[in-house]
């Protein structure tokens, strides 16, 4: 079996391995990021270039949070990405679903 281009891969593939691409390999395959704040429904595109810059080929942004960039909103942004070869302007969230969460809270507690 040989090399698929990112965009000729099927949107499971892209679901399956985001949590694990740093910010690197998102520019390199050409993935859409952008931000959006639940509190004031700002959007923002996310530069790669300018996120490996300040932090690093290897950051990751899956479960990751960011400061609302309108003054005076005290929200937080969730980023959003779109794989390459998906419909521009469909976006899917870049953290794990709120009961993955709860669950691997509860898993990293000991046990009495």
């Amino acid at each position: 079996m040989g090399y698929k281009k990112p965009e000729n891969r099927g949107l499971g593939h892209h679901l399956s391995v985001a949590p694990h691409m740093t910010a690197s390999q998102l520019r390199r395959d050409h993935w859409t990021i952008s931000t959006r704040c639940p509190r004031c429904h700002l959007d923002c595109w996310v530069d790669l270039s300018v996120v490996i810059r300040l932090s690093g080929p290897q950051v990751k942004l899956w479960n990751r949070w960011a400061r609302c960039r309108r003054y005076g909103c005290p929200g937080r942004m969730v980023f959003l990405f779109t794989p390459p070869g998906e419909p521009k302007g469909v976006f899917w969230p870049m953290h794990d679903p709120p009961e993955a969460r709860v669950k691997a809270s509860i898993s990293d507690d000991p046990e009495p």
